[in-house]
């Protein structure tokens, strides 16, 4: 169907929003499967919330969400809009890594100073990894799932 260039610009608009909504989407779906499992808790509460941060507010062992990982809910904004993942468990910034707060200085790599070894994931720096190699793929899914063709002709 033929359709005038003067919706052109709207068009593209509605793609490109489809496109962002159904990548972080895709993104939390693909953080509940790499995320640290042993509680149960963190890798269920993944969250995709438009207007602000996800509020890291759930305590260990209290997340009453789904079994097994699935998709969360498709959420629309505006070109202007930011659209957040984030994690809502209260020790979120601890199992990315991170300090959890400036008075609690400690990191998760802390607690294991003379080895390698770690819970699993094996990998303190699992998010870091998953930035540097997954979140891309994430992406480009997130926007094929919307009719995109993905192509890369960058270096």
């Amino acid at each position: 169907m033929v359709r005038d260039i003067k919706h052109l610009v709207a068009d593209l608009e509605d793609a490109i929003l489809l496109g962002k909504s159904s990548s972080a989407s895709e993104i939390q779906f693909s953080l509940q499967h790499r995320s640290p499992f042993w509680t149960g808790t963190f890798n269920r509460s993944w969250k995709v919330q438009k207007g602000s941060r996800v509020a890291a507010t759930i305590p260990r062992g209290e997340f009453s969400g789904p079994k097994i990982p699935k998709k969360g809910e498709i959420i629309m904004t505006t070109l202007s809009e930011a659209l957040y993942v984030g994690n809502q468990t209260d020790y979120a910034a601890f199992v990315i890594n991170q300090k959890r707060s400036l008075a609690d200085g400690m990191k998760y790599e802390d607690l294991f100073p003379d080895s390698k070894t770690t819970p699993i994931p094996n990998q303190p720096d699992w998010y870091d990894v998953y930035l540097k190699t997954a979140l891309e793929g994430d992406l480009d899914e997130g926007f094929s799932q919307v009719g995109f063709s993905v192509r890369k002709s960058y270096g």
